[in-house]
């Protein structure tokens, strides 16, 4: 699946909030350390910042100030979990050697990582449920979006969200920046 996929299920913006031109998105890898995934790259100049599915699924963008601190933010959750239940992260944790990095939330206090235990176009990617489970599904960014817009992802066996998003809900939502408030003409 190709991003021309997710573009037919949920139509990108025109004019794409913080897109991060080549030069940064270099900068972004050499200071994590990491060569992230292609389909990053072009997932999120394409649609720049925002969330996907009417609001419900957010892709960490790393060049708009609102995510600046997400990956340190969940790996620190991530972190306190493994400390007080072991079992519930099986991972050893970024920046330790194929340890998951973040990259997603949703909705229902789910957390979605890349395990980087391989070549970045081949990470596997996990879900974290705040309550009770891990699941690793091998797909790519992209394509995981499209299975998750068709409601075609399965997670433990089961169709991801239950139920079919209606029509409505297949959007992707630009973050709206900060505006000037209009000046009140003077009197």
């Amino acid at each position: 699946m190709t991003i021309d996929n997710l573009k037919l299920l949920m139509a990108p913006p025109a004019d794409p909030i913080y897109p991060g031109s080549q030069k940064e998105w270099s900068a972004f890898q050499k200071k994590i350390g990491l060569r992230f995934p292609r389909d990053y790259f072009t997932l999120v100049n394409t649609y720049g910042s925002g969330r996907f599915l009417a609001g419900e699924f957010k892709v960490a963008n790393p060049f708009d100030p609102n995510d600046e601190g997400f990956a340190e933010f969940e790996l620190k959750r991530l972190r306190e979990t493994k400390a007080s239940a072991p079992n519930e992260v099986p991972y050893p944790l970024f920046p330790e050697s194929g340890g998951p990095y973040p990259f997603g939330t949703d909705g229902n206090g789910n957390t979605f990582l890349w395990i980087t235990d391989s070549g970045s176009d081949k990470w596997a990617i996990a879900c974290f449920n705040s309550e009770d489970y891990s699941e690793t599904v091998n797909h790519s960014l992209i394509e995981f979006l499209v299975l998750l817009a068709s409601n075609l992802l399965e997670i433990n066996r089961k169709k991801f969200w239950g139920s079919d998003f209606p029509k409505d809900q297949l959007e992707f939502m630009p973050r709206r920046l900060p505006g000037r408030r209009p000046r009140k003409p003077r009197s």
